[in-house]
């Protein structure tokens, strides 16, 4: 009858209703606010080798075209200067970062007093300084 098809409902979590956003989360994720996997069983890993080898290809690539600042620097290029040091090496302050932490953003440790990330601050920070000296 009519009491057998009431509905039923649920608030953050606590009840029945299938509705609920909250019902759908794994029951070991750690985080009760996330509809992500618990990290032991989850597909992607931050730190697979082949992801920091793509990271550090793609840095390779970047360090060749830091070899021309140099010369524009000398030419007082100051555009394509820019260019470079805006463009192709944003990338490779994210890469830089990835290889670093070992891992993209929300999944990595991104404690910057740790060695590795004060070594890399401080050549983004020479980078910086570039382009004042390309003006």
């Amino acid at each position: 009858g009519p009491a057998s098809a009431a509905a039923k409902f649920s608030v953050f979590g606590f009840g029945e209703g299938a509705s609920d956003v909250y019902a759908s989360i794994d029951a070991d994720q750690k985080n009760p606010y996330s509809q992500f996997s618990n990290p032991k069983d989850r597909l992607y890993k931050e730190d697979a080798a082949e992801y920091i080898q793509k990271k550090k290809v793609a840095l390779d690539e970047s360090f060749k075209r830091l070899e021309k600042a140099p010369y524009f620097i000398k030419t007082k290029q100051s555009e394509n200067l820019k260019s470079l040091l805006t463009l192709q090496l944003e990338m490779m302050r994210q890469n830089m970062e990835y290889v670093t932490a070992k891992g993209a953003p929300g999944y990595r440790n991104n404690d910057e007093s740790t060695p590795a990330f004060q070594k890399a601050n401080a050549f983004f920070q020479d980078i910086s300084d570039l382009n004042v000296y390309g003006k």
